[in-house]
């Protein structure tokens, strides 16, 4: 299967791009194992010395989740808020947030949700591709009720049918990431405490974000020309938004848009996947770890 992903015209194929994939989450998961390596060396304890660090992905996740599980244990005696409340109220919906900064909250929700919804429509596609490389594309196979004596056959779609239905939520998930981020710009350009707080982290991450997400559009709106599509007269929100990102449909985002793809997978691995563990990016992990650790924080 090849895709509009190349250099110089010339096609990457699946297996290479899953070949790259696989460099991308290895470094992924090194990174997660020297911090929990380092997690681990931590103190079990209140005014006892670090311990030293255990050798192995096994013993660094057992340190951890020991000092995890005792943190937990401790915050249970001062406040017992559930758990379940912890993680659906104080990480998913981001209830202390809200509270505190509404604007920054809604600034984190459309980046979460953005990026959450990217990944999953990735991974769906990922998802549908691999039967079809493994000629699996069409099947037929039948589901044995346990209810009642009958068949159900159900035929296994093909990846263009998924490509096809999740244009649209993909487009919107980027949106949303998009917005998010120029919201965060905004925040560290215009806001003087929150520009004197700003460091070479932040502007790391949102600049990484910004040209991963960016790319992304460029991408998805080249391959539409490639496809033939010219009519952007219609009042479908998807004519619009190819209309913007290409300019009007100019022959620049046809003659590279297997450049601008390469590049988007590149920048989207690499630096949106295989550096978290490496950089600010980690705060994903570490500040929901917080929050259930603490009950959510003080009330």
């Amino acid at each position: 299967m090849e895709y509009f992903s190349g250099i110089a015209g010339v096609a990457i194929t699946f297996n290479v791009m899953m070949a790259t994939a696989m460099i991308a989450v290895s470094l992924l998961i090194v990174g997660f194992y020297f911090n929990f390596r380092k997690w681990g060396q931590g103190s079990l304890g209140w005014g006892l010395e670090p311990q030293e660090g255990k050798h192995g992905l096994i013993g660094s996740l057992i340190v951890f989740v020991t000092a995890f599980w005792k943190q937990l244990r401790a915050h249970s005696v001062h406040h017992g808020q559930n758990i379940l409340v912890t993680l659906l109220f104080d990480v998913i919906f981001l209830r202390r947030t809200a509270r505190a900064a509404p604007f920054r909250w809604a600034m984190h929700m459309l980046i979460i949700v953005g990026w959450m919804g990217l990944f999953a429509m990735s991974c769906l596609m990922f998802a549908f591709e691999v039967p079809y490389l493994l000629g699996i594309y069409g099947f037929s196979f039948a589901l044995i009720s346990t209810v009642l004596p009958v068949a159900t056959t159900i035929n296994f779609p093909g990846p263009e049918l998924i490509r096809d239905n999740i244009q649209i939520p993909a487009q919107i998930f980027g949106y949303m990431l998009l917005a998010g981020i120029l919201i965060a710009i905004g925040r560290r350009l215009f806001i003087p405490k929150v520009r004197e707080a700003t460091n070479s982290y932040d502007a790391i991450v949102l600049v990484t974000l910004l040209i991963i997400v960016v790319t992304g559009f460029l991408a998805h709106a080249g391959r539409y020309i490639a496809y033939g599509v010219t009519d952007f007269t219609g009042w479908d929100f998807i004519f619009y938004d190819y209309l913007l990102w290409t300019l009007g449909g100019q022959q620049v985002f046809l003659t590279y848009v297997r450049e601008m793809a390469f590049t988007h997978s590149i920048l989207a691995l690499f630096l949106g996947i295989a550096f978290i563990p490496y950089s600010k990016y980690i705060h994903i992990l570490t500040t929901p770890l917080s929050m259930i650790a603490n009950k959510g924080g003080e009330h």
